[in-house]
């Protein structure tokens, strides 16, 4: 790579803008979008599950349920002294993509 370096210092500006423009697309990588994050505990995601659903429910029959969950969220059993944090405005996205395939009226064990 440095040969390659001390070949381009040692060309004519002309030349060295059409190396730069053939090298263009190999250098410079593409930026992601940030995604919106806000990171908060389940009690935050309760208003926006129909019927505000308790902690224990969104736990057993969204997180537990559906493994593609833990894209937007942490592990749904965290243990002792730690909390579930999941991605606000990611969940609510979610849950309204799949507001007819989740039960809804299903009761706790």
């Amino acid at each position: 790579m440095s040969a390659l370096l001390e070949l381009v210092k040692e060309t004519p500006p002309e030349d060295r803008k059409a190396v730069a423009e053939y090298l263009k697309p190999y250098l410079i990588t593409e930026k992601k979008k940030p995604v919106d994050e806000h990171w908060v505990n389940i009690e935050e995601l309760r208003p926006y599950t129909p019927g505000k659903k308790s902690k224990a429910w969104i736990q057993l029959y969204i997180l537990d349920a559906y493994p593609e969950t833990r894209k937007w969220s942490t592990n749904p059993h965290p243990g002792k002294g730690r909390s579930i944090k999941v991605n606000l405005p990611v969940a609510r996205k979610w849950i309204e993509e799949h507001i007819d395939v989740i039960d809804w009226d299903k009761p706790m064990p």
